[in-house]
C-alpha cells in the first residue's frame, strides 16, 4: 500500500506543476480512490486476525469478506482505465467501438453479479475480471497502434499514458491468469499461495513504479 500512496502523491505534485492536464487530474483521483479502497478493506484482515474483537459487527455476516467491495472496484477500475486510454485513441469509428464496448463491459458485469448474487459476498467475479481484461488490453493495444503511426513516437519519454500503459498491461497480463487457476487449487496449497503472494507484490511495485516515473520525468515537460 506504500507504494500506491507514493503513486498518488507523485502523481499530486505533477498536476501541481500541470494544473491544466485534466485527463491526468482524474487519473491521480484514481489512485486516491485505489488508496481508500485498500484502506477500508483492511477492516476484514484487522476483524479476522483479532478475532473480531475489532470489527465485530461484520462477524457472521456477508461483510465479513471484503471480496464484494473488490468486486465493485474490479468494474470501476477497468471501466475507467479503458477510458483513461480512450481518451488518447483517434479516430470516431474506434473511439465509438470502445466507448461503446465500455458501457457494455459495465452493464454486463452489473446483470452477472445480479444473476448470479451469491458470487459478489463470496469470491471475485471471474466474468468481470477476464472480460474487463480484455477489453482493457484492447484498448492498449489499439493505443499502442495508434502511436506507432503518429509523431508521438519520437516523444515516448516525456509521454506520460506510455508509462501508466506499461504499469497497467504488464499487470494485468501477469496477474488475470493466476486469478483464473487459482480456482483449480485449493486454499492448502501453500506453494502456489506463496506464488501469488509474490506474483502480486512485484506486479504492483512494477505498476505503481512505472506510474511514479512517468510522473517524475514528464513533471517539467510538455505530455504532448
Amino acid at each position: 500500500m506504500i507504494i500506491e500512496i507514493l503513486a498518488a502523491i507523485a502523481g499530486t505534485y505533477y498536476i501541481k506543476n500541470r494544473p491544466t492536464d485534466r485527463v491526468t487530474r482524474w487519473f491521480v483521483i484514481f489512485l486516491w480512490m485505489t488508496v481508500l479502497v485498500e484502506t477500508v478493506c483492511s477492516y476484514a484482515p484487522i476483524a479476522y486476525f483479532s478475532e473480531y474483537k475489532y470489527f465485530s459487527f461484520v462477524e457472521c455476516t456477508y461483510f465479513a469478506d471484503n471480496v464484494w467491495i473488490y468486486n465493485v472496484s474490479a468494474i470501476a477500475s477497468f471501466s475507467f482505465l479503458s477510458y483513461y486510454f480512450y481518451t488518447f485513441l483517434k479516430g470516431r469509428l474506434i473511439r465509438r467501438g470502445v466507448k461503446y464496448a465500455i458501457i457494455s463491459y459495465i452493464f454486463s458485469s452489473v446483470l452477472y453479479l445480479l444473476i448470479f448474487e451469491g458470487i459478489f459476498f463470496r469470491e471475485l467475479s471471474q466474468f468481470s475480471n477476464i472480460v474487463g481484461t480484455l477489453l482493457l488490453l484492447t484498448v492498449i493495444v489499439i493505443f499502442y497502434f495508434q502511436l506507432l503511426k503518429s509523431d508521438l513516437i519520437l516523444n515516448l519519454k516525456f509521454f506520460l499514458p506510455f508509462y501508466i500503459s506499461i504499469g497497467v498491461l504488464i499487470f494485468n497480463l501477469v496477474i488475470t491468469p493466476i486469478d483464473i487457476f487459482e480456482d483449480f487449487y485449493s486454499g492448502e496449497n501453500i506453494l502456489f499461495s506463496k506464488f501469488k503472494n509474490m506474483a502480486y507484490l512485484f506486479s504492483n511495485l512494477f505498476m505503481y513504479s512505472s506510474f511514479i516515473l512517468g510522473f517524475m520525468i514528464c513533471r517539467s515537460k510538455k505530455s504532448y
